[in-house]
């Protein structure tokens, strides 16, 4: 199903304005059939590639960041301007062009299942990042505190022995078989 960029505005909750600037700038991720003010965007894969763009832009990302989003979620953009030998029924055009539409659908599908598991990976690594970076510090912590209950075990053994050497008597020192 193909509707103006007016309406997949609507159906985005996306201003107008913002939905030309994002056509005419990411215009090759679009799939389109007709040109000038008769152009229409093919519904699912225009509402979605806004949404990704308009995601993109909250995230902060760039122009080529965005493209590069783009390219890995829509790399293929098969276009139904495609000129082809006319079939002899308007039937077999009709089941070729839903056989495309079809193909295109479950291409896209698997594409975002790819890019989803992609991103859940990359956030499951991150975590366990952390994690480990949490335990080193944790474990350099104790080694730290470690080192620092041995050396004032040794400065107190050492301050006992001095007390303990000032304490001795006189005649101790005199008479002691050392």
């Amino acid at each position: 199903m193909y509707l103006t960029l007016k309406q997949c505005s609507e159906l985005t909750d996306i201003n107008i304005s913002t939905c030309r600037y994002y056509k005419d700038t990411y215009l090759q991720y679009f799939r389109t059939q007709g040109e000038g003010k008769t152009t229409k965007f093919e519904k699912s894969s225009t509402v979605e590639i806004l949404n990704v763009i308009k995601a993109s832009y909250v995230k902060k990302l760039d122009h080529d960041q965005i493209v590069e989003v783009l390219d890995k979620r829509y790399g293929v953009n098969i276009t139904t301007d495609i000129v082809t030998q006319e079939p002899d029924n308007n039937t077999e055009a009709t089941q070729q062009e839903d056989l495309v539409h079809s193909l295109r659908v479950m291409l896209q599908q698997e594409l975002s299942r790819r890019d989803e598991l992609i991103l859940e990976l990359q956030e499951e690594i991150e975590g366990i990042r952390q994690t480990l970076t949490d335990h080193n510090k944790r474990a350099e912590d104790r080694s730290r505190s470690v080192e620092e209950r041995d050396n004032e075990v040794l400065q107190r053994l050492t301050e006992i022995k001095e007390a303990q050497q000032r304490n001795n008597p006189w005649w101790r020192k005199l008479f002691s078989r050392t």
